[in-house]
């Protein structure tokens, strides 16, 4: 009886799914489309930007977080390009606030001209 009432009350919870990140392999001379969500998205980055700029102003908050990025869209309709500095390389993102918007976002370089982590001392692995 009481496993019966349990499996009922079960069939009444929503199934809960975990959110998958997106990998995007960015080299300089593209541009990467990158759905925000409404709710935020973060950008996890091979090593710590050096300097990040919006295009245009006011239409994301952003946060840094060590290698990460946090985006919070203004409005719904929020759009504007993201100019992601490391080691001297810039990337650029379109930023482009979606329903349907990625949560997480793990950005890799193309295989050529890889961005490579520093080690503590600051010299490159």
């Amino acid at each position: 009886m009481m496993t019966n009432l349990i499996l009922l009350f079960l069939s009444f919870v929503p199934a809960v799914r975990a959110e998958v990140g997106k990998t995007i392999k960015l080299c300089e001379n593209n541009v990467a489309t990158v759905s925000i969500s409404p709710r935020g998205t973060a950008l996890e980055f091979p090593m710590e930007p050096e300097k990040v700029v919006l295009g245009t102003r006011s239409t994301f908050g952003i946060e840094y977080i060590k290698n990460d990025l946090t985006i919070s869209p203004a409005t719904m309709n929020s759009r504007s390009n993201l100019f992601v500095y490391l080691q001297g390389r810039r990337f650029v993102l379109d930023l482009v606030t979606s329903p349907a918007g990625v949560g997480l976002y793990f950005i890799k370089d193309c295989e050529t001209n890889r961005v490579r982590p520093e080690s503590k001392n600051g010299r490159r692995k």
